[in-house]
């Protein structure tokens, strides 16, 4: 009297671990390419956000703005507008005044974003213009696409 036997093959076992292997491979840097680019997005998001709330102190004011800390004598900015604060740090230029300014977004050194080195920091002054760098401080052209 034989018994049947069921179940897989080593040879079979081992077929679907390297197809899934060979899937892993080619979707795992697809996807944190994904996840870099969504946080940049949201860096850009945050810094037309800060943008705008200057533009409005300017309106209400007749100046700009020169704090980004909740509850300093002229400011404006709350917590709500930086959705990518655990990946970025966001600040004002030094050189920014009353009269002009330079939003910076740069990314946090403790983040998983740090591993992003083609667009480590983006800025948006009071004109409009957009710059980025790269991890060499190189400005970088493709960053705010």
């Amino acid at each position: 009297m034989t018994t049947k036997q069921t179940g897989f093959t080593l040879v079979e076992l081992m077929i679907v671990v390297a197809i899934v292997g060979i899937l892993a491979g080619i979707g795992y840097p697809s996807y944190s390419a994904y996840i870099i680019d969504n946080n940049r997005n949201g860096a850009k998001a945050a810094l037309y956000k800060a943008q705008l709330l200057q533009e409005q102190y300017y309106l209400d004011n007749g100046q700009y703005a020169t704090s980004l800390a909740s509850g300093a004598a002229d400011t404006l900015f709350d917590a709500g507008w930086r959705d990518s604060s655990d990946y970025y740090t966001f600040a004002l230029d030094p050189s920014s005044s009353t009269s002009s300014y330079t939003l910076i977004a740069t990314v946090a050194a403790s983040s998983s974003q740090a591993t992003d080195l083609d667009c480590t920091a983006f800025t948006i002054d009071h004109f409009g213009v957009t710059t980025s760098l790269n991890s060499t401080n190189t400005v970088t052209t493709d960053c705010w696409r």
